[in-house]
């Protein structure tokens, strides 16, 4: 009996440390594609998510922006012009408008007829592909954001708790607002503090206790990292995360520093 009783320990025990290694999380090191291979295909693109995926990126990044009609789109700007042959600010134009328009020839002809990628469309195609790392982008300029980020993750099953923990979604921000209403909504969702480059100087011990109570880590430019700044902020439990990279000597530097991930143009 004693030897089944150790056995079945045994085994609960192995199997338990396989669970904790299934999530994504668990890396020392996490690859995020920016904005999906950005560096060779036209961003936020399927095309772009696509190579990402080929890539064997740990996470894709989704920049969100929402229309006029409360959609939710993964665009960086909060203009059309850059990225598409239209013009104007996404909150002004409905996603019917929106999905009409080219999102891959001003990269390079041969990506013409790229279009922009609805959040539900995204988390439908690739739930299954690829870790989503969503940054809720300008949310004071569209209020009922958070909320409907939520919703559309609760609909495609993205907020199950299993998923979570093995690390199937991170959401980023500027907005601290942003970041505490998602918090509120779903406490189990890593959430991730992007840091503007004036305010590195402010972030003592008593800022990062304050900001470990909600982030699970925060964002950096990798122009400001250094070794000392990671340090303070695993001293706090924090991750350390940094953008953006374009190579394998700048990982490498990266690395040096012990940063925990890194948004990569190169995935």
């Amino acid at each position: 009996m004693n030897k089944i009783i150790s056995l079945s320990i045994a085994c609960f025990t192995i199997l338990s440390g396989c669970n904790n290694h299934e999530s994504v999380l668990d890396k020392d090191y996490l690859n995020i594609a920016h904005r999906g291979a950005s560096g060779s295909t036209p961003e936020h693109t399927s095309v772009a998510y696509d190579k990402a995926i080929k890539q064997n990126a740990d996470y894709t990044e989704l920049d969100l922006q929402m229309t006029k009609d409360k959609k939710l789109i993964a665009m960086h700007d909060n203009k059309l012009d850059r990225t598409t042959n239209g013009t104007g600010l996404v909150k002004n134009k409905s996603y019917e408008e929106i999905k009409r328009l080219d999102a891959g020839v001003w990269f390079d002809k041969k990506f013409k007829g790229e279009k922009v990628p609805e959040l539900n469309d995204v988390l439908n195609k690739y739930k299954k592909k690829t870790n989503f790392y969503i940054e809720t982008k300008h949310p004071d300029m569209y209020p009922g954001m958070d909320k409907q980020l939520i919703n559309d993750l609760e609909n495609n099953s993205m907020l199950d708790e299993d998923g979570l923990k093995k690390g199937k979604l991170i959401i980023q921000s500027f907005s601290e607002s942003s970041l505490k209403n998602i918090h509120k909504l779903n406490e189990s969702i890593p959430l991730i503090q992007l840091i503007d480059d004036k305010d590195i100087l402010k972030l003592n011990d008593k800022e990062l206790k304050r900001l470990s109570n909600y982030a699970y880590g925060l964002g950096f430019n990798k122009d400001l990292v250094n070794k000392d700044l990671v340090e303070q902020c695993h001293k706090h439990e924090l991750k350390v995360h940094v953008f953006t990279l374009n190579n394998e000597e700048e990982v490498k530097e990266m690395k040096k520093f012990n940063v925990d991930g890194a948004f990569n143009n190169n995935p």
